[in-house]
């Protein structure tokens, strides 16, 4: 998990550089469409086929941006070739669905109860998804032809509901200009058909994601760090839940055999169960994103390519033999310890660094649990006495109410729920070689690639009542509406 960096002085420092006419145009058109969302989701398909892309031609083609392999996908029925070069998307519109797929909105309501798990909570900043224990550990990777950069909004928020009228649509291209951190200056080198040299039947990306990484599309990949919220849930659990980690084979406590007792552990629950129940947090959190942007794109009228048949492992780099992928480092493990062979994620310095034990930011199990703790009680933070986010935030909770929070003794962890967190960390290290042990505390499964359509293919394949129904007014008016003074590729409607 990144560093949260909280700014006690962000609202007064920050204002938005004023949008040009055409952009706040632009965002106008966004924001104030009379679109329906039941609407949306009537039409909402996935348009594969965008502008300077391929399908099942028979013929051969050197990816040059990814690898410089040469692949040919064999001839079929849907053998087609679009006649039109590719065309990326704007800043306006990739500043949109980024937005939309993980965005500041403003804070959250952060309406759980003191005495019902309020000190899980990591953080009170609100974003476009829900999240568990509303942990910050998804951001949007960012592939198009300039390269790779990692979407990260600030912890800080500008006010209680971020978009509130036209003034504050400036915000939306300012947090896209400025929240972004810069990961690779070029497309990762990820192509249909990546596989290890000397391998004809090995398809790391899917048989059917031909196009993916093609220039002229943007890859929105949702990345997470499973690491912290593992720790969270952790400590949660033994906190509020009585929940605690045991020993698949023997059914054994993991470590904290000292609290378990009536009123503090008293059900355990195995190694892998846990580390499952993690991946499907992290996963809903990724699949939130991901539809976020696929209706923001119905709207916009761009095609939105759901994608996650591919090895995500590849794609961060753990097979450099292979791809380098996104470049992240994993560890080392002992294969008679890993026992769902699973690859430890370490990440990439500077861009994202996972709470994952041993590992170089966080060598101790000490170290990792006292760190996911302080998330929301260091100087700043949510819980904080000191520069308080919610005060500094203006809400959710008025000045008496948050006082009475800080001042209640369960809004704060109890030392024993670290110290026994600490011992199951240090047991599962011990056994396995690292925490968490049966998944790795980076994962980018699931995904969206967002293009241009091509409206040739549909209307040369698909049905209709003399317009094939995957053709949208918003599709077809695409380029007049979000390109106004640039000519239209797809000759519009």
């Amino acid at each position: 998990m990144p560093e949260i960096e909280y700014q006690p002085g962000y609202r007064e420092a920050t204002r938005p550089e004023p949008l040009v006419p055409a952009e706040q145009e632009l965002m106008a058109r966004a924001f104030e469409s009379p679109t329906s969302l039941f609407r949306l989701l009537s039409t909402l398909r996935t348009r594969r086929m965008g502008l300077g892309y391929r399908s099942e031609t028979g013929r051969a083609e050197t990816f040059s941006w990814a690898g410089g392999n040469t692949v040919t996908q064999p001839e079929g029925p849907l053998a087609w070739e679009s006649a039109c070069e590719p065309v990326r998307l704007s800043e306006v519109e990739e500043a949109l669905l980024a937005w939309a797929g993980l965005g500041p909105n403003g804070a959250i309501l952060a309406d759980v109860a003191v005495q019902g798990g309020l000190d899980g909570l990591i953080s009170w900043a609100g974003r476009t998804i829900p999240a568990s224990s509303n942990d910050q550990s998804v951001d949007l990777m960012v592939v198009n032809d300039d390269g790779v950069s990692l979407y990260r909004p600030r912890p800080e928020r500008l006010a209680t509901v971020e978009i509130d009228g036209p003034d504050d649509y400036a915000k939306v291209l300012h947090w896209y200009r400025h929240d972004r951190v810069p990961v690779d200056d070029h497309r990762p080198d990820l192509g249909w058909m990546t596989a290890p040299e000397g391998t004809h039947n090995v398809n790391a990306l899917g048989p059917g994601q031909y196009n993916l990484n093609r220039p002229g599309s943007t890859w929105f990949l949702p990345v997470g760090d499973l690491g912290v919220e593992w720790f969270n849930m952790l400590l949660s659990s033994y906190e509020w839940s009585g929940f605690y980690i045991m020993d698949p084979d023997t059914g054994k406590p993991a470590g904290c055999d000292e609290w378990i007792r009536p009123g503090f552990l008293e059900v355990g629950f195995p190694v892998p169960v846990f580390d499952e129940l993690i991946l499907m947090l992290h996963s809903s959190q990724a699949a939130c994103a991901v539809q976020n942007i696929r209706l923001a794109c119905e709207a916009l009228g761009l095609g939105a390519w759901a994608v996650g048949s591919y090895a995500d492992d590849m794609v961060l780099g753990a097979y450099p033999e292979v791809a380098r992928g996104l470049g992240v480092s994993f560890l080392e493990r002992d294969g008679d310890r890993n026992p769902s062979k699973t690859v430890t994620c370490l990440g990439r310095p500077g861009v994202m660094e996972p709470v994952v034990v041993p590992s170089p930011r966080f060598p101790t199990a000490e170290s990792a649990v006292k760190y996911v703790k302080e998330l929301r009680y260091r100087r700043g933070a949510p819980l904080a006495r000191d520069d308080n986010w919610a005060e500094r935030n203006e809400g959710p909770y008025t000045p008496g109410a948050m006082q009475e929070i800080l001042e209640h003794p369960r809004a704060h962890i109890p030392d024993w729920v670290e110290a026994a967190a600490i011992q199951t960390v240090r047991w599962i290290v011990d056994r396995y070689g690292s925490c968490p042990a049966y998944i790795s505390p980076v994962r980018a499964k699931f995904s969206v690639q967002v293009h241009h359509v091509d409206p040739d293919f549909y209307r040369r394949f698909q049905t209709g009542d003399g317009r094939p129904y995957a053709l949208t007014p918003a599709v077809l008016d695409h380029f007049a509406a979000w390109h106004p003074g640039e000519p239209d590729p797809t000759g519009g409607a």
